[in-house]
């Protein structure tokens, strides 16, 4: 009767560990089911994404051409891999053609265009691929070759140069176009933006032609600028362009238009300087007013050296509000060209990241 009152309460004992031991396994199994089966089995689950080939050579395209590339890519992860976004460097441009979430072992791609019309030489861009890769969140992705110009310019823009409006003559440049086509190379037309600025062109032979650009008459105070544009019997460039510019000087001449502050962190101060060029010995700055308030202005006037002038500093003050600068220099003088001179004034104050 002892015996069994023994073994009963031993094979209670051995059926609660056996069920002890089995609920226990329950959570390793679930943690190892959790982890990455790869080399290194201490990784948790997570997307890795590869591209075959990041880095595209185009080779050679002539300007103006548009390149194309389709970037492949795979999930060699364990994870969804997100495309978060796909941010091109300036001039190019790119878009995910597949879907934006790619299953393990699945593919997507990413179509880059670079617009080469602004491009000459060898040239890089970048793109940058942002995901929820752990490892690889901002992969970097490039395009490059080298842009030929068919048809070019020597020297690539025309100076006019600076001069008087009241001691002014003919002003010419010559300009030597050439295209990589060679001796069938023919200039169709050549005209001018502007009427102040007349063109002529000369058959040099053998595939090159020399511009003649004549700025005429042209008094109205303060930069000026063009295009003279040509047009050919080129397939790839059939129509193309050369810049033109020039600063027509007073009794006052200013070495910028404007006042930029570009973008600032709340609560800096800065200081910017301007320099004002004087053509006149009597020629004097009377007064000047600056706005808003957050914006202060000295003159210093430096009438009797050799070279007249005044500096003029605008200092952005600590108090200035978050938000864009929208201000105003305005420069009255005894000057009959210019008794006032505005100088627009901008930039962007930014909020501070605060520490935390």
């Amino acid at each position: 009767m002892r015996r069994s009152h023994i073994t009963i309460p031993i094979c209670i004992m051995s059926i609660m560990m056996m069920l002890f031991l089995n609920t226990g396994l329950l959570p390793a199994q679930s943690i190892s089911s959790d982890i990455d089966t790869g080399t290194d089995s201490t990784l948790i689950k997570r997307p890795v994404i590869f591209f075959e080939n990041p880095n595209f050579d185009f080779g050679k395209a002539y300007k103006g051409d548009r390149v194309e590339h389709v970037y492949k890519f795979e999930n060699r992860g364990k994870a969804t891999l997100e495309i978060k976004k796909v941010k091109p460097s300036c001039g190019c441009t790119a878009v995910v053609l597949s879907n934006n979430t790619i299953l393990p072992g699945e593919t997507g791609e990413i179509k880059a265009t670079l617009n080469t019309v602004s491009y000459g030489g060898k040239v890089t861009k970048t793109i940058s691929v942002l995901s929820n890769d752990p490892n690889t969140s901002n992969h970097k992705l490039t395009i490059s070759g080298e842009v030929i110009e068919e048809i070019s310019f020597k020297p690539k823009n025309i100076n006019f140069g600076s001069f008087r409006a009241d001691n002014q003559s003919d002003n010419t440049v010559k300009v030597v176009v050439k295209s990589q086509s060679g001796p069938d190379f023919e200039v169709v037309k050549v005209t001018s933006s502007k009427p102040y600025v007349e063109t002529s062109v000369t058959d040099n032979r053998e595939g090159k032609y020399t511009i003649t650009a004549t700025l005429k008459n042209h008094h109205e105070i303060g930069r000026f600028s063009g295009k003279i544009f040509l047009e050919s019997n080129s397939t790839k460039q059939p129509k193309t362009s050369i810049i033109f510019y020039g600063v027509v000087e007073g009794d006052i001449t200013i070495n910028q238009r404007r006042i930029y502050y570009g973008t600032v962190s709340e609560g800096r101060e800065i200081t910017k300087k301007l320099f004002v060029k004087i053509n006149e010995s009597h020629i004097r700055i009377l007064s000047s007013k600056i706005s808003p308030d957050y914006l202060s202005v000295n003159i210093d006037e430096r009438y009797d050296q050799r070279n007249p002038h005044c500096l003029i500093e605008t200092k952005l003050h600590n108090d200035a509000p978050v938000g864009r600068i929208d201000g105003l220099l305005e420069l009255t003088t005894n000057s009959e060209e210019l008794p006032v001179i505005n100088i627009p004034i901008t930039g962007e104050v930014h909020k501070a990241n605060k520490p935390e």
